[in-house]
């Protein structure tokens, strides 16, 4: 009884000061045998060092009578000293005094170490070496060590083995006070502990139990209390509820300004109604997000599937856009810029209510709503659509919609088409927003196949035009044989040779030059071509024009083939007096006189320059291209081969890889493309890659190295170079990624890390060991 009403605190004092004094009982029987440990540790070490000075006698003893030097005996002695000195040192130690064996064995050493130095102080001046008493005596030393050894280890173990039984007598006298001291008091407040617990129970599941035993002196009695008064308010407050979920949100729960589990009622309602508005608001804004990304993801795989035919991408995009926002009609127009100061839009591509439909529209630049929207490059929506929209132009037929967006495609300011779309629905503003996001992805798409088919359609032309230049040159070749053919019959008619002279003079590049290379007579179309007037021109060399060197054997062979009468057709280089150059195709006819003598030379000659200028730069162009082809198949034949590779869009979106970057990646390549690059990354890559990201978006290259995780979990390690690629308007459209695997490398350094990681450890436990 006396006990029971005794406060728990002084029991709590009383029952540690017992544990108190018993483990200050312990401590100090802990610190005798620590006190002796440190003293035995010093005994071994001293032990050792007498150890390694007898091993240094043996060993000099043993090389002197190996090697016959007696002059080192003075230093076997200096050492014999040193010996002594250390078995005394070791005698000093109680360890020593407590051990009688290990105390018997030190002075044999002692004694023999005094005999074997006398015996070597006779020796002097010879080899004792070679003496048979001190080879015995030094047997006898280390026989005497062996077995001094052999009883320090036996010493250590008795010493161990008495240590740990005084420490498990004194633990385990302890642990028995001590549980009995805490079995009293846990019997003590074992009870008012259990009624407790019990009343807790009943309570923790939701049962009133009865009103606790509050008549005891201690502080049981008071939580009793306590928690009988807590149990009558909680009763009226469930009181409370209870009429309320009765009787409805009638009565108004007002509960005081102290009592804060009714005040938390009321938060907690209020706080569970924002709530689950938050989390209706959330849910739709995660489901916009992933609409949008859905449909620049589909859409995307539109505009890479097309890339040679803008109508057909066209209608791919509008149909692709009707269907996928749920939309009724939509038309699609592409700027028509082949007179820049007369722009119009073209409808390329309408669909409506699940079908394509085929028809023709051309609007001025400012006609209608599609030619205001690309005029003032503003997008156009309209809620209030008047009935007779329709007459106003539009691609979208005849149905009445009550909403439209018009957005233009730009790139940077340019426009180059505009996007129509028409429902009977209101458009909400995300949806809205999702069409001009989308709108310069689109853009580029379409400049990039306007592009393409733009160089088809010249090279085409260049190939057309250069096959008309050929034709040109055959049928002049053949027009010049049959000149030629048409000379040589009428030698002899000098009046129709006139004539023809005549015509000729007219049409074509007319001279005469005597045999000496002179001009003697030019028409006026050659002069012109010259930029020259007959007084320049007359009486030069023809060699003084034409580029040509006078000196050469194929020069002087050239007029000697006309004085012999015969016709030299050729083409020549000329140099104009303001340093242009220009090609002739030139007939040399020798004109024969009454004599049969070549008298005089008549020149006819066409001008070629402009065709074989296009012959020029056709060829050149076929070349380039033909160089610029193969180089880059070989450039990515070789990337192909020996890198891993990846095509991205401007927001990451995969549009290209190469097997390398499967194989190392661990996905397919269905699995990758179209997808955002940053779904195949753990959280610490995304954080590297965005950082990454916005240096590449800064128009900046990314080399180094990065981590990726294969589906299994595997790491890999590569070298990567991250390079943007700028369209015509100087905005990045595409991102390569570049990368060689270096994650055995990677292995290797982690592995001789770890090994020399390892040697480190192991020095310092041998130097541990040698203290």
């Amino acid at each position: 009884m006396i006990i029971r009403n005794i406060s728990i605190r002084s029991k709590l004092i009383m029952t540690t000061l017992i544990m108190v004094i018993l483990l200050t009982v312990l401590a100090l029987i802990y610190l005798d045998a620590t006190s002796r440990v440190v003293s035995q540790s010093e005994f071994l070490r001293d032990h050792a060092e007498l150890n390694r000075e007898f091993l240094s006698l043996q060993n000099s003893f043993y090389a002197l009578s190996e090697e016959g030097r007696p002059g080192e005996l003075s230093d076997i002695l200096q050492q014999i000293h040193r010996v002594e000195e250390q078995v005394n040192t070791v005698l000093t130690h109680d360890t020593s005094f407590r051990n009688e064996g290990v105390k018997r064995r030190l002075k044999q050493v002692r004694s023999l170490l005094k005999n074997f130095e006398e015996t070597l102080r006779i020796k002097i001046g010879s080899n004792p070496g070679s003496d048979i008493q001190a080879l015995t005596e030094m047997e006898e030393l280390g026989a005497s060590m062996e077995e001094l050894n052999k009883a320090l280890l036996e010493a250590q173990h008795q010493a161990q083995t008495q240590r740990n039984r005084r420490l498990g007598i004194a633990m385990a006298l302890g642990i028995f006070i001590l549980a009995n001291a805490l079995i009293l008091f846990t019997m003590n407040i074992g009870k008012s502990f259990r009624d407790l617990r019990h009343h807790t129970q009943k309570l923790s599941k939701g049962i009133f139990p009865s009103p606790l035993d509050a008549s005891h002196g201690d502080e049981f009695g008071e939580i009793a209390g306590d928690l009988n008064l807590h149990l009558r308010d909680l009763q009226k407050k469930i009181d409370l509820l209870s009429s309320m979920s009765e009787d409805g949100p009638g009565e108004l729960f007002t509960p005081e300004a102290e009592d804060k589990l009714g005040n938390a009622l009321l938060v907690l309602s209020d706080f569970l109604t924002r709530k689950e508005l938050q989390e209706v608001s959330r849910n739709r804004e995660d489901k916009k997000v992933n609409w949008i990304s859905e449909g620049a993801a589909q859409l995307g795989e539109v505009l890479r599937s097309e890339r040679d035919d803008l109508g057909e991408l066209s209608f791919f995009i509008i149909q692709k856009l009707v269907t996928y926002m749920k939309m009724e009609m939509g038309s699609l127009f592409t700027t028509n810029d082949s007179d820049p100061a007369n722009l119009t839009l073209d409808l390329s591509a309408s669909y409506a209510y699940d079908r394509r439909k085929f028809k023709t529209m051309s609007l001025e630049w400012g006609e209608g709503l599609p030619g205001t929207c690309a005029q003032e490059k503003e997008r156009i929506f309209i809620t209030d659509v008047p009935t007779d929209y329709f007459d106003v132009a539009s691609g979208l037929g005849n149905s009445l919609p009550n909403c439209i967006l018009l957005v233009p495609l730009k790139i940077a300011d340019r426009v180059v088409g505009v996007i129509e779309l028409a429902t009977v629905r209101l458009l909400r503003p995300f949806e809205i927003d999702f069409v001009e996001s989308l709108s310069d992805r689109i853009a580029s798409s379409m400049m990039a196949v306007r592009n393409s088919e733009h160089t088809t359609r010249l090279l085409q032309q260049s190939q057309a035009q250069a096959e008309t230049l050929k034709e040109q040159d055959s049928a002049m070749r053949e027009s010049m044989t049959k000149l030629e053919q048409a000379q040589q019959e009428s030698s002899t008619k000098e009046s129709e040779i006139t004539g023809i002279l005549n015509a000729i003079n007219q049409s074509t590049l007319v001279a005469e030059m005597g045999l000496n290379g002179r001009f003697t007579s030019i028409n006026e179309q050659f002069l012109m071509l010259l930029e020259s007037s007959e007084d320049q021109v007359l009486g030069k060399l023809h060699s003084d024009f034409a580029m040509v060197d006078r000196t050469s054997d194929e020069y002087k062979a050239f007029w000697a083939t006309l004085k012999e009468g015969k016709s030299v057709s050729n083409t020549e280089q000329y140099r104009l007096f303001s340093g242009e150059e220009v090609w002739l195709h030139q007939t040399f006819t020798p004109i024969i006189n009454n004599e049969g003598r070549v008298h005089r030379i008549l020149n006819i000659a066409m001008n070629i320059t402009e065709e074989r200028t296009l012959q020029a730069q056709l060829l050149s162009r076929e070349l380039e291209i033909t160089r610029k082809g193969l180089d880059m198949q070989t450039l990515n034949q070789a990337v192909n081969t020996s890198l891993i590779k990846c095509e991205m869009d401007a927001e990451g979106i995969i549009m290209l890889v190469n097997d390398n970057y499967c194989e190392v990646s661990g996905y397919t390549r269905k699995e990758l493309l179209g997808r955002n690059y940053r779904l195949f990354l753990k959280d610490m890559e995304k954080e590297q890659f965005e950082k990454i990201w916005q240096e590449v978006l800064k128009e900046k290259v990314y080399e180094g190295s990065i981590r990726r995780s294969r589906p299994t979990g595997e790491e890999v390690w590569l070298v990567s170079t991250f390079s943007p690629v700028k369209d015509e308007g100087g905005l990045i459209y595409k991102v390569y990624f570049m990368g060689l695997d270096i994650t055995e490398k990677k292995l290797k350094y982690q592995l001789l890390d770890d090994a020399n990681q390892e040697i480190e450890r192991l020095k310092s436990r041998l130097r541990d060991l040698e203290i």
